[in-house]
């Protein structure tokens, strides 16, 4: 079948527009203009405006395929009998909400169509009404009304319930409340010039013969120094915790990365013994089930949790468990498509493990560029945390945060200086390693 132009079209199926604001100020003038210069181009088409104050020098003054309402309280009734809605603002919101094609132009500016190409912009600008005030030119009112006159299928109103989703109360108060509780957070945190943070990985029965890394603590090391925390006062919490609004006078963060299988059988028992908390990070590929990413380093090959024993501790209100990545790749060498993968696909497998949320990623081997940091903030973490990188102070940026190694036989003198709030200070004053 051949196509119709548009004034074809015009003259086979009649069109009817509505226009919605009011007929003084700003919009005031939009209207005026649009009865003088864009009306009389559609002879064929009935347009409604809604709105008023309605004066008999206007009504007279209109063209006959013009027909004015005056203030109405059943806008949804106009907005469902009409094939095109123009205004702003949330004329618009509603114009959407009901399916309708929208042109949105307000009293700032005019953004046109709404489309994917076009529905950023609107709303950045409220839909025309708050931006720097531009001319309006009637003549791409004029083209866009026929555009859609010549092909109305070119709207795509299938996306108009994305378009409205931040306008949803619920998520609208749940974003308010994020800021809320952000706020509370950076108060919190912000007191702290250095929050004791410790890094381990392995917790062993004995120590390993042929360890390359020393990537461990004896259980009986780890025991000591909780139970040196405990008698100097110290809280241990998680960046969950924090995140949810818990406030200890005197905080201290055990985190253990990779999520080996000996946290389950050594660490989880001292945590429920002294009743102190840690975060586990652990990998979102959980076909992995040892430290491939060491062993090809020449490190030995060791187990790490199982799916029941990761959701045991989770459920144990003992431990949170964060993200390490999928498999525990080198992020700054890995491409865009693969970092992103690294980061959303392990968030996503780990909670729908644990059915809980994950705001807390660990960068594997502690090394990030801004490129990473960026990433981890739009994969949905609220903390990225690193090692021995970043700033003194953990509120000076939630995606940057150092932590204090922990290595074996670290004896009490040194535990104690390493949990005492000034040890990265002193680190740096002195120009020792961290």
């Amino acid at each position: 079948m051949q196509k119709l132009k548009w004034f074809e079209m015009v003259s086979a199926n009649t069109i009817s527009i509505a226009w919605v604001g009011r007929f003084t100020g700003p919009k005031g003038e939009l209207a005026n203009q649009m009865l003088a210069e864009v009306v009389p181009e559609f002879n064929n088409i009935k347009f409604t405006f809604v709105g008023g104050p309605v004066s008999e020098s206007l009504q007279g003054s209109a063209p006959g395929n013009v027909q004015f309402t005056g203030f109405i309280d059943n806008v949804e009734e106009i907005l469902n009998t009409h094939d095109l809605v123009i205004g702003a603002g949330r004329v618009v919101l509603e114009a959407l909400q009901a399916k309708k094609p929208v042109i949105a132009v307000g009293e700032s500016c005019y953004i046109g169509l709404i489309n994917d190409a076009t529905i950023n912009q609107a709303k950045a600008t409220n839909f025309g009404d708050c931006a720097e005030k531009s001319s309006f030119d009637p003549r791409q009112l004029i083209k866009d009304i026929k555009r859609f006159i010549s092909s109305p299928e070119s709207v795509n109103m299938d996306c108009y319930a994305d378009y409205l989703k931040e306008y949803d109360s619920s998520w609208v108060n749940a974003e308010v409340m994020a800021v809320y509780q952000q706020a509370k957070v950076d108060k919190y945190l912000s007191q702290f010039k250095e929050l004791p943070i410790l890094m381990y990985h392995r917790v062993v029965d004995t120590k390993p013969l042929n360890s390359k890394f020393n990537i461990y603590i004896t259980a009986g090391e780890l025991e000591q120094q909780l139970i040196n925390l405990k008698k100097r006062g110290f809280t241990s919490t998680t960046f969950k915790e924090l995140y949810d609004g818990f406030q200890p006078k005197k905080p201290v963060l055990l985190t253990f990365d990779d999520g080996y299988l000996d946290n389950y059988e050594n660490l989880l028992p001292l945590l429920k013994k002294y009743n102190m908390k840690a975060t586990i990070f652990v990998l979102g590929d959980r076909d992995l089930n040892n430290n491939q990413w060491d062993v090809v380093l020449g490190e030995s090959s060791f187990p790490l949790m199982s799916d029941e024993q990761i959701i045991e501790c989770h459920q144990s209100s003992h431990v949170e468990i964060a993200s390490h990545g999928l498999q525990h790749k080198h992020l700054p060498e890995i491409k865009g498509a693969e970092l992103e993968r690294e980061l959303t696909e392990s968030k996503r497998n780990i909670e729908s493990l644990i059915n809980d949320k994950v705001i807390t990623f660990a960068y594997p081997y502690g090394d990030y560029s801004e490129r990473e940091v960026q990433a981890v903030e739009s994969a949905g973490y609220k903390f990225g945390v690193g090692t021995v990188n970043g700033p003194l102070r953990i509120s000076d940026d939630y995606y940057k945060i150092r932590r204090i190694n922990m290595f074996p036989d670290t004896k009490p003198l040194m535990f104690r200086k390493k949990t005492s709030g000034f040890y990265l200070r002193y680190c740096k004053l002195k120009g020792k390693d961290f």
